[in-house]
């Protein structure tokens, strides 16, 4: 049996995760298990892919006709108006398919180049191990190729190929070339720049990387301190000058500038040609294969220098094949269905979901990669499946919301509809409404094109406000998971008509197991009522062995018992649901003693809407919270209004940069935060007593692919910004009124 597996007929939603008997000890929780499939029947069921290549070696094999990616060219400018730098790119409406069979192609001419290069010594370097260069990546207890097995063609496997740039087609022709080869795929972030791509480089270390123009400058200058580096490959086509120019300025630094066709062409010659996969009557290859290291997916880190994440054949493998017990039939029921990928491949989250829409026989659509066209991407591909972290979720929240709370007939029918769908799905578990659908909700479902059926949110837990007005809005499952790198991005999953699965995290997913630590300094132990709670554990096949050469992070994340700690409280409640309730390393202790959860406050202040994004800032030397907020621009301007009585436009930033700089601005932001924290009965130091503000995005550096936040360089970049807001919480002056009042009860 191959494919997507429905749940079972006989689904009990009130047994969804079990506790292994006689499992229980001193100081944690009993290991609980998935109860809807039995593990043995699944690791045994008989077809199924061992490996990432036997995986999508399947899915072309069943239609290698079908589109596996769908992207919008860009258009080229009219003669009459010549490009420039500062002209923004116009794309087609149109989408251009790729088939499975013609990526299949592509692949295999691309992984027998790579490994002649290493054949004939293109990639040798003064950077080596045991003797041999370029290194292969290996890793304790992991087997691995070893430097004497050249029976692949006469090469030697096992090293490290590069990708840096946003998502597209190319991207994954080079990471299935590493799976299809032997060789290790490794993804620098698109938006971490150099300085990043510099550090991957040097520690893995990579002699190739594959990189869309737009880095060529950038990987040429990083590449006088990156001594394994030895060739850059570009994946669009260069014109002759440019081709020229870039190649000189390598070969002064001593190393090839290739183009992706051009190597893609050599690779299909007589001589250089090689057939895909394990060699076939060579004893242990298959064996071998499944057990490698396939990937090292470095986390985008909110702390200092970013961890290279050992992820094996098996461990991928087993994560994608759990993911496909317990489908929607919209994208099970084989005809052609579309998945929008806007989230960084880099990403392991966006990652193991391409290959799941692979097993799943679906096509992947890529959006132009620019996020103010997001919804005009959606509504040009129609996607049936999406993803999304919360910071995405909130956004559509906060403007049904700001909808909502508009006057007039639209603003009261919104709010009779909202209402009306919530208690219809908290009664019936039913996300469709023959009414409000049509007269309402179809307006909304249009704008990410109409056709979802599944949404699944990740990287961050999702408030139960925000995942239950997305299955209204929208009328199709929206399933919370769980995961991270350390477990290909996932562990745990929600199903779609528990009713009771809001705000969770779903059920232990059939690849590992979970148990909960003691934390009985923050409050959290295996013996608290109703649910256990603690810190997280798993073990499974999706877990990594480790981190590249890191032993020390290794040990400190992996205990000798071989479970992983994630550094996230959860909870785990009767029916086997989780839920994620606090985070080790997030929570700062305020010199007053008390313990503050950064990441749960910010989830609940930036649910309104007059924030586009919200960091909540806590110092151990303080005894008081301040915050760092981007007001949303239409938001900002009614503020403005009411507060000086200023009228003014949401484009002009300018003009609402100097408003909002106004301290009668920050006392009315501030009285509105105190509203939120009595809403949601938070404690007295929980509340935000100073705040900076400001209508300008957050610059990138500080903040992650998967839009977390790295407190440590926000500390820094905005030093002075908060010093400024803990001068005027610790000072507050006489006149505030209600406001100060509201604040001292609570």
């Amino acid at each position: 049996m191959v494919g997507f597996v429905p749940y079972p007929d006989d689904l009990n939603l009130e047994k969804q995760s079990e506790p292994i008997p006689g499992t229980q000890s001193q100081g944690q929780s009993a290991t609980y298990r998935c109860a809807i499939w039995d593990k043995t029947w699944w690791e045994n069921l008989p077809g199924e892919p061992t490996t990432l290549f036997e995986l999508f070696e399947q899915s072309v094999a069943r239609h290698p006709s079908r589109a596996l990616f769908l992207r919008r060219p860009l258009l080229p400018s009219p003669p009459a108006a010549p490009a420039s730098p500062t002209q923004e790119p116009i794309y087609s409406r149109t989408l251009v398919p790729t088939s499975y069979g013609t990526i299949q192609s592509r692949r295999s001419n691309l992984g027998s180049a790579l490994l002649a290069l290493e054949r004939d010594g293109r990639l040798k370097s003064s950077i080596e191990r045991n003797g041999a260069s370029p290194p292969e990546i290996t890793h304790p207890g992991v087997p691995y190729f070893g430097n004497s097995n050249r029976v692949k063609g006469g090469s030697r496997r096992g090293w490290a190929v590069g990708i840096w740039s946003k998502n597209r087609e190319e991207w994954q022709v080079v990471d299935l070339a590493c799976q299809a080869y032997g060789l290790v795929g490794v993804s620098l972030y698109e938006t971490l720049g150099p300085d990043v791509a510099q550090f991957i480089t040097n520690h893995c270390p990579l002699p190739i990387i594959f990189a869309s123009s737009n880095h060529l400058p950038s990987l040429l200058k990083i590449a006088p301190k990156c001594p394994s580096l030895k060739v850059i490959v570009s994946m669009d086509p260069l014109p002759r000058s440019e081709h020229d120019l870039l190649s000189q300025w390598a070969a002064s630094l001593g190393l090839e500038l290739l183009v992706l066709d051009d190597l893609e062409q050599y690779g299909s010659t007589d001589g250089v040609y090689l057939e895909p996969g394990p060699v076939k009557g060579v004893q242990g290859d298959l064996e071998l294969d499944r057990e490698r290291v396939v990937t090292i997916s470095y986390t985008s880190g909110t702390t200092g220098d970013p961890k290279g994440v050992v992820l094996t054949n098996k461990n991928m493998t087993y994560a994608i094949r759990s993911n496909i017990l317990g489908t929607t039939e919209g994208i099970s029921n084989g005809v052609e269905w579309k998945f929008l990928s806007y989230l960084p491949l880099s990403h392991i989250f966006e990652r193991y979901l391409h290959f799941v829409v692979m097993y799943g026989d679906g096509t992947i659509a890529f959006t132009t990669g620019d996020v103010t066209k997001l919804l005009e991407d959606a509504q040009i591909i129609q996607p049936k499946f999406m993803a999304g972290v919360p910071r995405v979720w909130n956004r559509i929240h906060a403007a049904v919301v700001t909808q909502m709370q508009a006057g007039g007939l639209k603003g009261a029918l919104l709010r009779r509809a909202v209402d009306a769908k919530l208690a219809n799905w908290r009664e019936t578990g039913s996300v469709t409404h023959p009414l409000w659908d049509a007269l309402v909700f179809r307006k909304i479902k249009a704008l990410l094109g109409g056709q979802l059926v599944y949404m699944c949110s990740g990287a961050a837990p999702l408030t139960a406000e925000v995942h239950e007005m997305l299955k209204i809005c929208f009328g199709c499952e929206v399933i919370q998971g769980y995961g991270l790198t350390e477990s290909v991005g996932t562990c745990t999953k929600g199903i779609g008509e528990d009713i009771r699965a809001v705000g969770t995290i779903g059920f232990i997913q059939t690849c590992n197991d979970m148990k909960l630590i003691d934390h009985a300094d923050m409050g959290y132990t295996s013996q608290d009522k109703p649910n256990p709670r603690g810190e997280v554990c798993l073990k499974g096949y999706n877990i990594t062995p480790g981190y590249l050469h890191n032993p020390k992070a290794t040990g400190e994340a992996i205990d000798k018992d071989g479970w992983f700690h994630t550094g996230d409280i959860g909870e785990i409640d009767v029916y086997g649901h989780v839920k994620i309730v606090d985070r080790v390393k997030n929570v700062v202790k305020l010199s007053q003693g008390e313990y503050v959860a950064l990441e749960k406050l910010e989830s609940l202040y930036a649910l309104d809407p007059l924030y586009a994004s919200l960091i909540v800032h806590g110092d151990s030397t303080r005894s008081n919270l301040v915050a760092l907020a981007v007001l949303d621009p239409v938001q900002a301007v009614s503020l403005v209004q009411t507060a000086l009585g200023k009228h003014l436009k949401a484009g002009d930033l300018n003009a609402l940069e100097n408003a909002v700089g106004d301290r009668k601005i920050r006392k009315a932001v501030l009285k509105r935060l105190a509203r939120t924290a009595k809403e949601h009965r938070l404690n007295g130091f929980e509340m935000i007593k100073g705040i900076h503000l400001t209508v300008q995005p957050f610059p990138e550096e500080i903040m992650t692919p998967t839009f977390k936040v790295k407190r440590n360089v926000a500390a820094k970049r905005f030093n002075q910004e908060i010093e400024q807001a803990y001068k005027e919480a610790e000072s507050p002056e006489k006149d505030e009124g209600a406001g100060a009042d509201a604040a001292s009860k609570l």
